[in-house]
């Protein structure tokens, strides 16, 4: 399985128009795009900035080839999340692949 997360920073004035964004513009896109895909949004409980709160999109696939549409097309939301929040979301993405122990 093979895990591409983006983490968002939020500045906490935003965070419910995010989290609306999320659900009416980037889900749904990844979904149409990528038919087997699962995406999970978490709260990462670490300590942040004050007055922001950070998250953790998950996007689980199990072929490989899906990465670069995933990559491509969340470069394009991440950039219209820029363009419509500013400063206020800031976000970075990494690519997993499970290892299996044992």
């Amino acid at each position: 399985m093979y895990i591409f997360n983006t983490t968002f920073m939020i500045e906490n004035t935003i965070s419910n128009d995010w989290k609306e964004w999320m659900d009416r513009n980037y889900v749904p896109t990844m979904k149409d795009l990528v038919k087997d895909i699962r995406v999970e949004l978490y709260q990462v409980m670490a300590i942040v900035e004050e007055g922001h709160t950070n998250y953790s999109c998950q996007m689980q696939v199990n072929n490989p080839a899906h990465l670069d549409t995933i990559n491509k097309y969340n470069a394009i939301l991440v950039n219209n999340a820029k363009g419509k929040f500013g400063d206020k979301c800031l976000s970075f993405s990494s690519i997993l692949n499970e290892v299996k122990l044992g």
